[in-house]
């Protein structure tokens, strides 16, 4: 289940969700090689990868990762696979063409990484 702005994706072929922690400038190895600084925050990184889909499902998903910033709404693992929504932004996304033949679809293997605010 995977929803930009309310609205219901395409099921993912595959999902990787990454969490990324975010230290403080102070952050390093100091003289005994310990780390020091301080944890600021834990954002996620969702990896997002369709298979086979028609035009009009690629433009649904294109209309989303267009925009500076939209909701996304996840089942999340470290909440139990509860859903959760949160403000995300989107990295460059590839979409390999399948084939442009009537009839056919048109792009498997579209992928993004979409970034927690």
């Amino acid at each position: 289940m995977l929803k930009f702005d309310g609205e219901t994706m395409p099921e993912p072929q595959k999902l990787e969700i990454h969490k990324e922690k975010i230290w403080s400038q102070n952050t390093g190895r100091v003289d005994s090689g310990d780390m020091t600084g301080d944890l600021v925050a834990i954002k996620l990184t969702l990896k997002i990868q369709w298979g086979i889909l028609t035009p009009e499902e690629t433009e649904r998903i294109d209309k989303h990762l267009s925009k500076a910033f939209f909701n996304c709404t996840f089942l999340d693992p470290s909440a139990a696979n509860a859903q959760k929504t949160k403000r995300m932004y989107a990295g460059g996304p590839t979409y390999p063409v399948y084939s442009y033949a009537p009839g056919l679809p048109a792009y498997q293997g579209v992928g993004v990484d979409i970034i927690e605010k």
